[in-house]
């Protein structure tokens, strides 16, 4: 009995907070496209979904697999996995959104970099070898995914986040404006962290380690997507 109370506790611990996220970003995905639906409104909007929709999915896989565990759950988990890392792309052409004028940076140039950026992760997840499964089909990472995964969100999102930003802390000059990006990029390092964690947390099987991250990465993932919506995107 108090087994079953320990393990339908953990399940409203895990569940509970993911399904939180999801309706705050949906609530913050209904304020930025009220104010305004253009390219930018977009975009970020582009981001917040997909961060709700892995978020969603995660929750359905948490109650199959307490409910009705079965190797299709391993499907849902690479799905997800996916969207998290895929989501990130948004940020990255709605920087570029901001900084460039939209006849320099098109639709065209936007939906390039997307595919391209999707396309290059997916050929990451899905090489041979590179994932496993734990015994609750959860993936697991080899070190050279772990590795790779590391470079190449580095190569693909970190540094081109940081030289941007840069660029873009030098087009405000007004003192308002200066505080709402740095919050904004504040809110760009947190979703950084919650990546590079999440690569270590499918490689690294410890529990001590995987339940402080799950509750990390709520926290994390509540704060950047606040403080970016506070930073620049109530504005657009």
């Amino acid at each position: 009995m108090i087994l079953q109370f320990t393990e339908y506790l953990r399940l409203f611990v895990i569940f509970v907070p993911q399904i939180f996220m999801v309706v705050v970003f949906s609530f913050l995905i209904f304020k930025i496209l009220k104010r305004n639906t253009n390219r930018n409104s977009l975009t970020l909007s582009g981001f917040y979904f997909t961060v709700s929709l892995s978020l969603a999915m995660n929750g359905i896989a948490v109650l199959i697999a307490f409910f009705s565990p079965g190797e299709y759950i391993a499907t849902l988990y690479f799905i997800l996995n996916f969207l998290v890392i895929f989501s990130f792309v948004f940020i990255i052409v709605f920087i570029l959104g901001l900084l460039k004028l939209k006849y320099v940076f098109t639709i065209k140039k936007a939906l390039v970099i997307i595919l391209v950026y999707g396309i290059v992760w997916l050929i990451l997840l899905l090489f041979p070898g590179g994932i496993t499964h734990s015994e609750n089909w959860a993936p697991v990472y080899s070190i050279p995914t772990y590795i790779a995964g590391n470079i190449l969100f580095t190569i693909s999102f970190t540094v081109p986040v940081l030289y941007y930003s840069t660029r873009l802390r030098r087009l405000f000059k007004d003192f308002n404006l200066k505080k709402k990006l740095n919050l904004f990029l504040i809110g760009n390092m947190l979703i950084t962290i919650i990546i590079y964690g999440a690569l270590l947390y499918n490689t690294w099987q410890d529990a001590t380690f995987k339940t402080a991250w799950s509750f990390i990465t709520l926290v994390l993932l509540i704060s950047s997507g606040l403080l970016i919506y506070y930073g620049i995107g109530r504005d657009l």
